[in-house]
């Protein structure tokens, strides 16, 4: 044998020996009340206050006691004398009477009620109510007189304030000052033209959106069935049984 397959020889031998004692050290000197002659040995644990696990010896419930190698008694557990439970390998016992209980299983949740059709309709007209206010306040991209492009943002204030910029077009205020959406770019002067452009398109743009979810709206509540209901999405084509004298003119100018 080699010094190296010495040293792994030495090295296996010395980790046997070192997992028997940490084996042995899990094992306890246990007597059992109705023999007190024997001496077992077994694997105890406390568990909880009142139940302890045994393991590796059969099952018995007269009580018993701890004893160190040399016959001392360090743990006494005459009181443990029901059967708590069996487990895997071993046994529980309690010193109160008390026995295991399987838990409550958890209820099955109750099933969702399910929602009438009138219902579904509110909750997708609330939905599209939503829709078309973010897609107001996105804004729009116009194209200005120089054939530039700039967009523009169209929150609730910003459309408040497209009732001032127009009437500063119509008397002819020249230039008007006013921004984009880019929040890093400062406010700049616009040619009353560009204004013209712009306050049209925005207007135009609000209009729009406020006229097909109205007609949206109604078509929403004229469906009969709860899917068709469901499957609605802002842009949904409205049929044209649906759509006002406005929004049909509105379409057909953006053909």
């Amino acid at each position: 044998m080699s010094p190296f397959q010495e040293l792994q020889y030495y090295y296996l031998i010395h980790s046997l020996f070192a997992y028997l004692r940490k084996e042995h050290k899990k094992l306890k000197n246990i007597i059992f009340n109705d023999n007190p002659e024997e001496v077992l040995q077994a694997e105890v644990k406390k568990i909880s206050l009142h139940v302890v696990q045994i393991s590796g010896v059969e099952q018995n419930l007269s009580g018993f006691v701890l004893v160190t190698d040399t016959g001392g008694a360090y743990g006494k557990y005459e009181a443990y004398t029901t059967l708590y439970r069996t487990v895997e390998g071993g046994y529980q016992l309690s010193d109160d009477g008390s026995v295991y209980t399987e838990p409550e299983p958890m209820p099955e949740p109750e099933p969702a009620p399910e929602l009438s059709l009138e219902e579904v309709q509110e909750a997708k007209v609330t939905e599209m109510n939503t829709a078309q206010q973010a897609t107001i306040q996105l804004g729009v991209e116009v194209t200005l007189t120089d054939g530039s492009r700039e967009h523009f943002d169209l929150t609730d204030h910003d459309q408040i304030s497209l009732m001032g910029l127009q009437s500063m077009v119509l008397s002819g205020q020249d230039p008007i000052p006013w921004h984009t959406s880019d929040n890093n770019t400062h406010c700049k002067f616009y040619s009353n033209a560009d204004m013209a452009l712009i306050t049209t398109q925005a207007l135009n743009y609000v209009a729009y959106h406020i006229t097909y979810f109205r007609d949206l709206r109604i078509y929403i509540k004229s469906i009969t069935k709860i899917a068709e209901v469901e499957s609605i999405t802002y842009g949904s084509v409205i049929p044209e049984k649906y759509q006002s004298e406005p929004l049909k003119a509105m379409l057909a100018a953006m053909d």
